[in-house]
């Protein structure tokens, strides 16, 4: 075996840093560097092979008794047997002989070993001379390897090469760990999004919407709340349910939930449903709504997310709109909001972001905005909705601005359906 000396190490670090195109750093020593660095892990296996001249360079992972390719990269002349997903059993690779310390790290001549020359992979993948390491995780789990071979014997290899390989396994191992962690959290939010789901953990509250000018309760927003404990906020649910990549089976039962309880609420109000411009193509939200009174319904469409095609998302919800559903853009003015859905939507309705009803009542640029955004309303046709009204003060200037509704905690909390219906008559 080929020992490495300490300076060979503190040189691999620094032509490590120039093979990265990191400037201007200390010297460090490996466990450090490799807590340093997050490379994408298909970079690094490129510039592992064209550091080191080789025909080919591949990161493995040892799974159910096989050694599988995750990353290769490869001169173009060479073997095209060798992609990413590949697979061969581990007593049949130098992965899994490097491992157990029954080949060398570094094989200059594969003809030259007892064993390699024996090896059947060794003519499969014509493999001249070879150089790798196995990548331990935190725990000291194997996890895998990384290795780079070429089709020519190669005698330069040398300590330095095999430094410089070890700190980028280490480098790897730590970028591994930091998505199996990722991917351990994205299945454990999935199940709980799924046992929310099937064991019915949600549940729809209404929030009153308040006409100035019929001076009634028109209809109501559609509100999720979660029966879990530790309590969490419903964004808190629906942003775990995006990472999982079950955002879509979330929002479609929220909605489900809310279509459900239209039966019980008197004919003269309507409801508001929010969805994601992601998941409007959905098949099941469109049977869903197929099958719904769509002249009782209002679709909210955030502006806090983007709509990458707006000609397509008009398209796709035109034949529901023809039928009477109404279209909001919801939360308009929040953040950095560039009110393109506003321009680009022809909603009917127009929301008006919290951000910008808080203390309007003392904020001239904030009525200043409020009252442009009414006048485009006015111009266009569209109903201004004030959300999130708190205080009378707010409420007198939306009405003299002349915003046409509101909703709020100064006029309702959201509430179970019965206790909203009870509301109403009250």
């Amino acid at each position: 075996m080929f020992e490495t000396s300490t300076a060979e190490i503190n040189s691999s670090v620094d032509l490590m840093m120039s093979i990265l195109g990191v400037q201007n750093q200390s010297r460090m020593d490996a466990e450090l560097l490799a807590g340093s660095f997050n490379y994408d892990l298909e970079h690094l296996v490129q510039a592992i092979r064209q550091h080191l001249g080789m025909d080919v360079a591949f990161l493995s992972r040892f799974h159910n008794g096989n050694r599988e390719m995750l990353y290769v990269d490869k001169k173009d002349i060479c073997n095209g047997s060798l992609n990413k997903g590949h697979k061969d059993k581990n007593e049949e690779t130098y992965c899994q002989l490097i491992a157990e310390e029954k080949l060398p790290r570094i094989i200059p001549d594969t003809s030259q070993n007892e064993i390699t020359k024996a090896l059947a992979v060794t003519k499969i993948l014509n493999i001249g001379s070879y150089i790798g390491v196995p990548i331990y995780l935190s725990d000291g789990y194997l996890y895998g390897t990384l290795c780079c071979f070429s089709e020519k014997a190669d005698e330069s290899l040398t300590n330095k090469d095999l430094s410089m390989l070890t700190l980028f396994a280490k480098i790897s191992a730590r970028n591994i760990e930091k998505e199996l962690t990722a991917s351990r959290l994205r299945e454990a939010a999935c199940d709980n999004i799924f046992d929310i789901i099937n064991n019915c953990k949600l549940s729809i509250v209404l929030q009153p919407i308040y006409d100035f000018k019929a001076k009634s309760i028109k209809g109501f927003e559609c509100l999720s709340r979660f029966q879990v404990e530790p309590y969490r906020s419903p964004d808190y649910w629906f942003n775990q349910a995006n990472i999982s990549g079950v955002g879509e089976a979330l929002e479609l039962f929220a909605i489900e939930e809310s279509l459900s309880l239209l039966p019980l609420i008197p004919e003269q109000y309507y409801i508001t449903l929010n969805v994601s411009p992601k998941h409007l193509t959905s098949l099941y939200l469109q049977s869903m709504l197929d099958k719904a009174p769509l002249h009782r319904i209002v679709l909210e469409v955030t502006e806090r997310e983007s709509i990458p095609d707006y000609k397509a998302f008009r398209n796709a919800i035109q034949h529901f709109r023809d039928r009477g559903m109404r279209l909001a853009v919801d939360d308009a003015g929040a953040g950095f909001a560039s009110f393109q859905h506003i321009l680009e939507l022809e909603a009917d309705i127009i929301k008006l972001d919290r951000s910008l009803i808080a203390n309007i009542n003392s904020d001239h640029r904030k009525r200043a905005l409020v009252a442009a955004l009414i006048g485009f309303a006015k111009e266009t046709k569209s109903t201004v909705l004030g959300e999130g009204v708190e205080t009378l003060a707010e409420l007198e200037v939306l009405q003299e601005l002349g915003a046409q509704k509101i909703q709020g905690y100064f006029f309702c909390h959201p509430l179970p359906l019965k206790d909203v219906l009870a509301f109403c008559e009250a």
